[in-house]
């Protein structure tokens, strides 16, 4: 038996939107019709709903951290979420602690971005695990600043101490230092 095709598929973006209750009214009714007349595209939203469960699973365990954009940190806050957030400015460092009730963690690094292509993030963990680097991070040059999310069920295993993040644009002529900041963790709030 071979699997279901559709003449005009989907396109991941729409069925995102649609399963984030994003589209309009009119789109929405467009997307439902054509869902129930088509296992194809039913199908792929499927696999989408069951990548999103993963993805939470993953990161509400500690697992992954995300950079994201301002609209997405909000979205999470209108959800419902407990989101305890730090503004660092480059060259500076935060004093930072997790409470009980705090699902995420938001870091806000301030960043000059304009002109900048290509943003790589390193992470210096305090633990002396080796150096972690994303490539190619998403980032808006005119926000001026970068966005990450890490679980707070992450930060509650470790102990006190610092972990310093680097912002490196990168071209073709190399890398040059956006901004350095220092995370100085004091363990989890009594």
């Amino acid at each position: 038996m071979s699997a279901p095709i559709c003449r005009a598929p989907l396109d991941a973006q729409t069925l995102l939107a649609y399963w984030l209750g994003e589209l309009d009214e009119a789109a929405t009714a467009a997307v439902d019709e054509h869902l129930f007349g088509c296992e194809a595209c039913g199908a792929e939203l499927d696999a989408l709903v069951a990548l999103g469960a993963g993805v939470r699973q993953a990161f509400g365990a500690g697992l992954v951290a995300a950079v994201v954009g301002a609209g997405f940190v909000q979205r999470l806050a209108e959800r419902g979420l407990q989101l305890r957030q730090y503004r660092v400015a480059p060259g500076t460092g935060v004093d930072c602690h997790v409470e009980p009730g705090d699902d995420l963690v938001v870091s806000r690094l301030d960043a000059s971005l304009a002109g900048v292509r290509r943003l790589d993030m390193l992470l210096y963990p305090g633990d002396g695990t080796p150096v972690l680097r994303s490539e190619d991070i998403p980032f808006d040059p005119d926000a001026g600043e970068v966005v990450a999310v890490v679980s707070a069920a992450r930060l509650r295993t470790l102990t006190s101490g610092s972990e310093r993040c680097e912002l490196l644009a990168v071209d073709e002529h190399g890398q040059r230092l956006v901004g350095a900041y220092t995370f100085n963790h004091h363990g989890p709030a009594a």
